[in-house]
């Protein structure tokens, strides 16, 4: 999974990405951090979340944190509590394969983090326009490249709607089971 991930995130994202090898030491800790969805056999969007210790984040706001210098101790498994959440990459071939992405984010967020600051780097002016909508906090750039945002809670008005959407599904459920 990680080479048909790093190939798009190579043909997508902007500026110098990660090497593979650093990519899968990741995911290899983490178990959860790379999706990649495919339209017609071919990869078209993907969504890189990292959850980061307490130390990972620290690191992350000091400027230390990225894939390649990656330690085992900033990052969470899937037995671990995480302290924050880093956006790293997301994209699509598409705005519709872009809105996936981001409804992968918004879901991940929404129904995992919720309780913990998330932090993303836009290097696009349409990523940074995302943050402001997604009422992201400019953080400056504590690595020297590109610039770092901060959540301070989930959006509100996409709160509700999430939540609306949950309830409806679940009752939906019982009727379902009900037909069977």
């Amino acid at each position: 999974m990680v080479e048909p991930f790093h190939s798009l995130a190579d043909e997508l994202i902007e500026g110098e990405i990660a090497d593979a090898a650093s990519i899968a030491r990741v995911q290899s800790w983490t178990g959860r951090s790379l999706h990649l969805r495919y339209k017609k056999g071919r990869p078209d969007a993907l969504l890189a979340s990292i959850p980061l210790s307490a130390a990972g984040r620290d690191a992350l706001l000091d400027g230390r944190f990225g894939f390649a210098n990656a330690r085992r101790e900033w990052v969470c498994g899937l037995d671990e509590r995480a302290e924050a959440l880093l956006s790293w990459g997301m994209a699509g071939r598409t705005p519709l394969a872009q809105l996936a992405a981001l409804r992968g984010l918004l879901a991940g967020w929404f129904h995992f983090y919720s309780d913990v600051p998330v932090y993303a780097r836009a290097r696009s002016l349409q990523g940074q326009a995302l943050m402001k909508r997604l009422l992201f906090t400019p953080l400056g750039n504590p690595d020297g490249t590109s610039p770092l945002w901060g959540s301070t809670r989930f959006p509100a008005g996409i709160a509700r709607r999430l939540g609306t959407m949950r309830m409806a599904a679940e009752a939906e459920a019982p009727e379902q089971e009900a037909s069977v």
